[in-house]
């Protein structure tokens, strides 16, 4: 996600994107990814790449997975577990 918010209403954009991110994705991700973030910051790219793929394929086999193909086919709101 990128995207660009003009100074005035930069703190309110950034809330709502962050109420968003809260709101539609699993726990379970929102956590990887922000570790992802920190630790790649210090690891060469080969490295993050490797972990990435790994954590991608443990993600197939979460219940929050299972709960995101459901809800988007379904077309209802997420009812993620973090697991």
């Amino acid at each position: 996600m990128n995207r660009v918010f003009p100074h005035e209403t930069f703190l309110e954009k950034v809330h709502e994107s962050a109420q968003e991110l809260a709101s539609t994705v699993s726990p379970r991700s929102l956590r990887i990814i922000k570790r992802q973030v920190y630790e790649a910051m210090s690891q060469p790219l080969a490295e993050a790449f490797d972990i990435s793929v790994r954590e991608m394929m443990a993600c197939f086999r979460t219940e929050d997975f299972k709960e995101g193909v459901a809800h988007f086919v379904q077309k209802r709101p997420a009812a993620f577990t973090g697991k």
